[in-house]
């Protein structure tokens, strides 16, 4: 094989390295690549605002909320926010009427699961996008439930459920199979009156975060081992999201954020900037400095790359961190932004 054949696409400097010392130069990583989502399937901008962004794992699907009246040929009756799902290989737009919040979806982007009116208060449903249909996934008619997740398969829901107001919140799982309910939350021992929020669920379903916002303590639930470990650090603390593998938990806290790795203890703390999302693997989390702007950064190392400026939710990394999403008023993120609005982007590392 010639000098140039092995170097295709490479430097002179490069070619005479190979050539003097047989030292093989690997060729340049590709150049991140941002994309904005929250357009119509031709390209369309949007004619109103969009935020709230989630992603699959493997970074195909974006579900968003959006102001926009023209991002679907069926356009808008009744103005208001919806939300949306984009099929990122095909371009597609699919428009959720009933969803009131972000469709959590399933890892291959099948299930959803969102709020909705229910009989007489809002309530979480879980819907199969191949055949249209969906399903109550919280409680009964009577109460309300909030805040879902949903497990990688799709099977398993978890979300805050509301009774009278007597009772505390406490955090439920629907198991899609069996059609089963389950309390996953356990109350604090000296007071029941206390709220739980705030779920994040792992991709098998086994593990289930959430937060006593009467204490502050954060707690993660092994359903199969049926035992509750606190795992925040002594401190006020929120959930952010727990990892997929249900190994990493970020955090927020008055000190700050701090991821803990659940099976080693280790606790790494990020004063002065707020931890957004965690990588489905645990090895890298999304966190927002004072300027807004987002870094993507190695749990394992120091390494971090600029990823926008703007807002972003947990679920917004996918596997690896190979693609992020995020909302931004910013014009120059992309050629031809000229809505003057929010609108949703994508950047993809390779």
């Amino acid at each position: 094989m010639s000098t140039a054949a092995r170097v295709s696409g490479g430097s002179l400097a490069a070619a005479l390295l190979l050539a003097l010392t047989g030292t093989t130069v690997s060729a340049a990583p590709p150049a991140p690549r941002v994309e904005r989502v929250s357009t119509a399937a031709d390209g369309t901008q949007g004619d109103g605002a969009s935020s709230a962004a989630y992603t699959t794992p493997n970074g195909r699907f974006v579900s968003f909320r959006s102001s926009a009246t023209n991002l679907v040929p069926e356009g808008i009756t009744h103005p208001g926010t919806y939300s949306y799902i984009r099929d990122l290989r095909t371009g597609h737009v699919t428009k959720i009427e009933a969803a009131l919040s972000t469709p959590r979806l399933s890892a291959g982007g099948r299930w959803a699961a969102y709020t909705d009116w229910g009989a007489r208060k809002i309530n979480v449903f879980l819907a199969d996008l191949s055949t249209g249909t969906r399903i109550r996934a919280g409680g009964d008619a009577r109460d309300s439930a909030s805040a879902p997740d949903i497990s990688a398969d799709g099977r398993y829901v978890v979300h805050t459920w509301s009774g009278h107001p007597q009772y505390p919140n406490r955090i439920d799982l629907y198991d899609r199979v069996t059609g089963t309910r389950e309390t996953v939350s356990a109350g604090p021992q000296d007071d029941e009156s206390r709220d739980m929020d705030d779920a994040s669920i792992s991709g098998d379903g086994r593990y289930v975060a959430y937060e006593d916002e009467g204490s502050g303590d954060v707690w993660v639930a092994d359903r199969t081992t049926g035992t509750q470990t606190e795992a925040d650090d002594g401190t006020f603390s929120t959930v952010i999201q727990l990892s997929a593998d249900g190994r990493v938990l970020a955090m927020d806290s008055a000190d700050g954020s701090y991821v803990r790795d659940l099976r080693t203890g280790r606790v790494q703390h990020f004063p002065g900037v707020d931890v957004r999302a965690v990588s489905p693997d645990g090895r890298r989390i999304l966190v927002q400095d004072a300027q807004s702007n987002l870094w993507l950064r190695d749990l394992h190392g120091t390494r971090q790359v600029l990823v926008g400026h703007g807002s972003a939710v947990d679920g917004s990394v996918s596997a690896r961190g190979r693609s992020v999403v995020y909302s931004s008023q910013d014009t120059d993120v992309v050629p031809g932004d000229t809505n003057g609005v929010y609108d949703v982007f994508v950047r993809h590392s390779r």
